[in-house]
């Protein structure tokens, strides 16, 4: 589904990822962990075509992607929940879940998708008339999700989805990410939260001062070996 290999992202002079590798597979759930400034954000940017790297490539579904521009990335089928949801405040839940269907790929299907989307988060059927900054947090990423799954995506990237959210929404909102993940869409998490992201994927990375310091399947991690990549003790 996914795959980079020695990819290297620069800020300027500072190097901001050395040498990275990953890959996700058809319908894995992949977590990606690491302290602040480890380099999560800048790999997703990376990927969904919003920075480009110096060296190296992102191949997705096959097809080399890291010459592309973000509308096209997300035309093939790859979506991103931003951290902070970054929906807009001024235009509808209905017109918000609307945007993310203009792609080619996405309106021929825009009716089924709704619906599907309606049917994953009720409350925002209830709530399509309502403005976006009138949401509670929790609500607001679920129209986030929403807004991604209109564009009908085979691989999704949820950036800090518990970020700001009470143990309960973000309980409701991984039993979501599981759904989802049943549907064949391949997941990808980057969160802060270390034990129910390794407890959810079947596929982790962690990162360390923009380099991989471990990788596998996380239900074979030690707490100390996470610890030591995620920290570096």
């Amino acid at each position: 589904m996914l795959e980079i290999k020695n990819l290297d992202v620069y800020y300027g002079g500072f190097q901001a990822l050395s040498n990275i590798g990953l890959e996700a597979g058809n319908a894995q759930i992949v977590s990606i962990l690491g302290a602040n400034g480890a380099g999560k954000s800048t790999l997703l940017k990376t990927i969904a075509g919003l920075l480009k790297a110096r060296s190296g490539t992102i191949h997705f579904e096959e097809k080399k992607i890291d010459h592309l521009e973000s509308h096209d990335i997300v035309n093939l089928g790859l979506a991103l929940v931003p951290e902070g949801r970054k929906i807009f405040g001024s235009l509808t839940v209905l017109e918000n879940l609307l945007m993310g269907s203009y792609t080619a790929r996405a309106r021929k299907r825009k009716k089924e998708n709704l619906e599907n989307v309606f049917q994953l988060f009720p409350r925002l059927k209830e709530r399509s008339d309502q403005m976006g900054t009138n949401l509670s947090g929790g609500e607001q990423q679920m129209l986030a999700i929403g807004r991604a799954l209109m564009s009908q995506p085979n691989l999704i990237i949820f950036d800090e989805i518990s970020l700001g959210l009470s143990p309960l929404v973000v309980k409701m909102l991984y039993e979501t990410i599981k759904r989802i993940n049943q549907e064949r869409v391949t997941v990808m998490l980057v969160e802060q939260d270390v034990k129910r992201s390794l407890k959810t994927a079947n596929m982790a990375y962690v990162l360390q001062e923009g380099k991989v310091s471990l990788k596998g399947n996380p239900k074979n991690f030690t707490e100390k070996e996470v610890k030591q990549a995620y920290f570096g003790l």
